[in-house]
């Protein structure tokens, strides 16, 4: 295992940004400081190294084009209705990106910052960000650690989050999956599992109304692999309001330690992927509002170019006494593993 560092640019406001790749004799991740972007992921197929994470070539594209491709966001992934929340009796008020509503950490979240490099090895990368107090609306300055490792089969990202005093803490990583290869095509032939038998219904904004419901009989059933495109266009009005996939499901597993939680096959390259993590939910978003933009290589990224699996607590989980909550405390440190393996079949 080694670790490769070189230039990959400037931002528009005249900053270096680099990246560091991870790499032995069968994989190759790389990532970028700015946003601890996974830029990316290299992996064998039937015939021959794949890239299989959507993403961009230089710097520009990642500031002009959105859909947070490969990022790490936060403070809270996903959306919190409204952009308000009460902490402690008082009321905070946050960027409303999304609609009426905030979303991956406002308009400068985390995707957006550059992480500083604190440790490295050759098998690890680790980067910190120090988020001040009132950063998009949030209370307390909060300390993140963010360190990417390479495994045999794969990589884990584990993050920790510190805080000075209450706070919101909830960030994912925002990879957007095509395991037939960046840039061919669409991912609805992609078979995907799910280990989750209920998720989290939500309103026109997709909030979530609160209800935790069953998957068995909707097309929200991935308790056995199916392929993605099978049933995105149900006459389901779940469907309907995000133009595809783009909800929590409850994972089976307890919060804080490793479960798993998906399963996806690309029968094109052979490519299965396997992702485990410690947090209640992920987010499956089929990439529907993918733009018409240029990725690696010139690659035309389009709707269902890619999906994400996005680890994370439930979204607007501060209005839901019923979800998980996502409390950062001062003195008592939030942290969280997702790993992704890799094989060939």
């Amino acid at each position: 295992m080694a670790v490769k560092r070189e230039l990959f640019g400037h931002t528009g406001a005249g900053a270096p940004v680099w990246r560091y790749t991870l790499y032995n004799e069968t994989l190759a991740v790389a990532v970028l400081d700015r946003g601890v972007t996974l830029q990316s992921v290299t992996v064998p197929g039937r015939e021959g190294p794949v890239d299989v994470l959507l993403g961009y070539d230089d710097v520009r594209s990642y500031e002009e084009n959105g859909g947070y491709l490969g990022a790490f966001v936060g403070r809270v992934a996903n959306r919190i209705a409204g952009g308000r929340f009460c902490l402690g009796g008082q009321e905070y008020a946050l960027a409303c990106n999304d609609g009426p509503n905030h979303l991956h950490g406002g308009r400068e979240g985390f995707d957006k910052r550059l992480f500083t490099l604190a440790g490295e090895g050759p098998d690890h990368l680790v980067f910190v960000l120090e988020s001040p107090a009132g950063e998009e609306g949030y209370p307390g300055a909060v300390r993140v650690e963010v360190c990417l490792r390479l495994v045999e089969d794969g990589f884990s990202m584990e993050w920790k989050g510190e805080a000075g005093q209450p706070t919101l803490f909830g960030p994912s990583c925002h990879a957007y999956w095509n395991l037939a290869g960046q840039g061919r095509g669409d991912v609805l032939d992609q078979r995907l599992r799910l280990f989750a038998a209920a998720y989290t219904p939500v309103d026109e904004t997709l909030i979530p109304t609160g209800e935790v419901r069953p998957v068995a009989g909707t097309p929200f059933d991935f308790t056995a692999a199916k392929p993605l495109g099978r049933e995105i266009a149900a006459p389901d009005p779940q469907l309907g309001f995000g133009g595809g996939y783009d909800h929590n499901f409850v994972l089976e597993g307890e919060t804080g330690t490793p479960h798993p939680c998906a399963e996806g096959y690309s029968p094109v390259t052979g490519v299965r992927l396997r992702m485990e993590t410690t947090l209640p939910g992920v987010q499956l978003y089929t990439g529907n509002y993918l733009s018409a933009a240029r990725g690696k290589g010139g690659a035309a990224y389009s709707r269902h170019s890619g999906f994400c699996l996005e680890p994370q607590y439930f979204p607007d989980a501060v209005h839901h006494p019923g979800f998980e909550q996502n409390l950062l405390l001062p003195g008592a440190p939030q942290r969280h593993r997702t790993t992704w393996r890799f094989s060939v079949e």
